[in-house]
C-alpha cells in the first residue's frame, strides 16, 4: 500500500466503524420497540383491570408505574433514533471524503 492509499484506508476504517455503530443502534432501537410494546400491553391490561375494580389503589399505582416506564422507553427510543441520524450524517460525510480521495488518485 502506498502512502497515497493510507488516507482512503483510514476513511474506510472509520466508515466500517460507523456502520457497526449504526447496526448496534438499530438493534437497540428494535429492542426498545419490543419493550415499548410490552409496556403498552401491560398498560392495557391494567386499564381493563381498573374497569372491573376502579377503586383499586394498587392497580392505579401499577398503571402509573407502567405509564412512566413506557414514557422512559419512548424517550430512549427518541435518543437512539437521534444517534442513528447523527451517525448516518457522519457516514455520508465519510462517503463524500472517500469519493474525493478517489478522484484525487485518478
Amino acid at each position: 500500500m502506498s502512502a497515497q492509499d493510507q488516507p482512503i484506508q483510514d476513511l474506510l476504517q472509520r466508515r466500517l466503524a460507523l456502520v457497526g455503530t449504526i447496526s448496534a443502534l438499530t438493534a437497540r432501537t428494535h429492542k426498545l420497540i419490543q419493550e415499548n410494546s410490552g409496556a403498552e400491553m401491560e398498560i392495557l391490561r391494567l386499564k381493563l383491570a381498573l374497569g372491573r375494580s376502579p377503586a383499586d389503589r394498587e392497580l392505579l399505582r401499577a398503571l402509573e408505574e407502567a405509564e412512566d416506564q413506557a414514557e422512559t422507553i419512548r424517550s430512549n427510543q427518541d435518543d437512539c433514533i437521534a444517534e442513528i441520524e447523527a451517525a448516518e450524517t457522519a457516514l455520508m460525510e465519510i462517503d463524500r471524503l472517500i469519493e474525493g480521495a478517489k478522484g484525487e488518485q485518478s
